[in-house]
């Protein structure tokens, strides 16, 4: 196999390398985009860095995610605490054939799921950037994370070179593999979602605190919207369990009905859903923005529930629950954690003031 080693800092010189930028071909244009959080949007969004040139090109553009971004709307995704050097988190980047492996130390475990799902996706967005303008023979993106990146890798080579009738290695490092289309985030434009792949699933924390955000990949989800929302609801309900997560959706719960109309998808479930759920007001709401968050990461963008094809107005304390719900991003624990951060430190700054009056 041919395989190229694109250097991370100097720690990984570990095979000679000629890397021929005339092989790689590209266009002509002279901008690369850097993908960066955007607090107001709620969103990643492209920031235009010039392109570079040179035999390290992936580490520059690695640069370009570590360093703070230019527009003052956006914050990094880059975990700094944990890795203030790139060497701290990429160990290296191998171009494969048409394959670009990643492989990040095990620290990537230490982020909240949260963080680890945006830096996989401004990663992953600004790595095809670049493919796009440089690394042309590249069709996939695979992130691994490992202690031994090298032994990972040739792991990985022996388990994709297995014929049929053997048996080839797991490789439980890997945690994105797709082609481009089939990253599903919930951060970036919805016409990126991928047919096969659930990673927006909103599951309720297990001290009823919020919501986080879990990924689930599948090789059976059906290509139809009215199906995808019934299998993400159906792993909320019962299929799928994280760690961490309360259930609170009754498994009694009956999918009676689902269908898109417009820029609502209509919900009708069976009666279990109110007359089995055991919970108070406030994980009344938890569970149903579990639900609406899930399915208004499809095109729709608002969820209208049903009780036996009935309106239902309040949901065990929680009021008007037969109107539109829209998706509410600030239930992610993330979020929750974050604010009440902030209000601690304010009140210990009044405390602070008050005390020096």
């Amino acid at each position: 196999m041919k395989k190229r080693i694109l250097i991370i800092g100097p720690l990984l010189v570990i095979f000679s390398m000629v890397f021929l930028l005339a092989s790689c071909g590209g266009d002509s244009d002279n901008s690369i985009y850097v993908y960066h959080f955007s607090p107001i949007a709620r969103r990643l969004e492209a920031e235009a860095r010039p392109m570079p040139s040179g035999y390290d090109l992936v580490e520059t553009v690695i640069g370009f995610m570590h360093a703070e971004p230019l527009s003052g709307t956006l914050v990094t995704t880059w975990p700094y605490q944990l890795a203030p050097t790139m060497e701290d988190l990429v160990q290296a980047v191998i171009l494969e054939d048409t394959m670009l492996l990643v492989f990040l130390k095990p620290i990537f475990h230490e982020m909240q799921s949260l963080e680890q799902t945006l830096f996989k996706a401004a990663f992953i967005y600004t790595m095809e950037s670049l493919i796009e303008r440089a690394l042309t023979s590249v069709t996939e993106i695979k992130i691994l994370v490992t202690e031994d990146y090298l032994y990972a890798f040739d792991t990985l080579m022996v388990a994709l070179s297995a014929e049929e009738d053997e048996e080839a290695p797991d490789v439980p490092w890997l945690i994105y593999d797709g082609g481009f289309g089939l990253y599903n985030d919930p951060f970036v434009s919805r016409a990126l979602l991928a047919p096969l792949t659930f990673s927006h699933l909103f599951f309720v924390d297990e001290t009823g605190t919020g919501l986080f955000i879990e990924s689930y990949t599948t090789d059976e989800a059906d290509h139809q919207l009215e199906e995808r929302f019934r299998q993400a609801l159906s792993l909320l309900i019962n299929d799928f369990r994280p760690e961490g997560a309360l259930f609170p959706i009754p498994q009694e719960t009956i999918i009676r009905n689902m269908w898109l109309d417009g820029d609502t998808v209509f919900l009708d479930l069976s009666s279990d859903f109110v007359t089995r759920f055991d919970g108070d007001a406030r994980l009344a709401e938890l569970m149903i923005f579990s639900i609406v968050n899930t399915l208004t990461r499809f095109p729709p963008n608002r969820v209208i529930f049903l009780i036996d094809d009935e309106p239902l107005e309040v949901f065990h304390g929680v009021q008007d629950f037969h109107l539109p719900f829209v998706q509410d991003d600030s239930f992610l624990l993330e979020y929750i954690l974050e604010r009440e951060a902030d209000e601690r430190d304010a009140r210990e700054q009044e405390e602070q003031l008050g005390q020096h009056q």
